[in-house]
């Protein structure tokens, strides 16, 4: 930049220097008398410099620090099985035989005695379990139930009306009905459990027991009630 700026203020001085000697020459040239011709200029040849431009300097950038280069693992051998070196076997020495007339024998090996096993120690009888308390005594068996009566002398029970129509048609008939006898000895439900050949069998003899009286059934010296069965016979005679 210093020395663009030098060559510019060169330049511009030699064309003021040069334009001020040329005004001198043409003032001289004025006081002289007309008849010397004047002197020629000399002729200043000015030359313009072109405009140096200015050189970019380059900055060297630093390079990039190589790599180290690391070194290898050393790869360690592989330790070989050693080869079993077979181990010289110690020779044999052949026993010696003796010309005495006597011959050695060999001491026989006594058998060590046998020793006793030691007695297993008596097994400890478990303690006697308690003594299981007895059964509780088994509860009473319930008394005999004694069913209900019907038929007893003293009870006066009246026999059913036989029905008019069958009697002069001369029919006869069964009827068995199912009677829940009370603790008071009264019939309490009267059922028809096997119906005869007329309902009119059947309706005289349901409206009959229904007044009757009976024995009622006992447990043991206890009246209670219970069912019981009275067939009524329908016959002519």
């Amino acid at each position: 930049m210093t020395q663009f700026f030098n060559e510019k203020s060169g330049a511009f001085a030699l064309i003021t220097v040069s334009h001020i000697a040329a005004l001198w020459l043409l003032m001289n040239g004025l006081n002289k008398p007309a008849s010397t011709p004047p002197a020629p200029l000399p002729a200043v040849m000015v030359e313009m410099l072109p405009a140096v431009q200015p050189v970019k300097q380059e900055v060297p950038q630093p390079k990039p620090p190589e790599p180290v280069p690391q070194p290898k693992p050393k790869e360690t051998p592989k330790p070989q099985p050693k080869k079993a070196v077979a181990k010289p076997q110690p020779k044999k020495e052949t026993p010696r035989t003796t010309t005495s007339e006597k011959a050695l024998t060999a001491p026989k090996q006594e058998t060590p005695p046998v020793q006793p096993t030691p007695a297993a120690p008596p097994e400890t009888s478990a303690p006697p379990s308690p003594p299981t308390p007895p059964a509780p005594p088994a509860p009473p068996a319930p008394p005999p139930v004694t069913p209900p009566r019907f038929n007893a002398a003293y009870l006066n029970n009246p026999a059913p009306v036989y029905p008019p129509i069958l009697r002069r048609a001369g029919e006869e008939g069964r009827v068995v009905l199912r009677v829940l006898v009370t603790a008071e000895g009264t019939a309490g439900e009267v059922q028809v459990l096997r119906p005869s050949s007329s309902a009119l069998f059947d309706e005289a003899a349901l409206s009959a027991v229904r007044k009757w009286r009976f024995v009622p059934a006992k447990r043991g010296d206890t009246a209670i009630a219970e069912w019981v069965q009275v067939p009524i016979d329908f016959k002519l005679n």
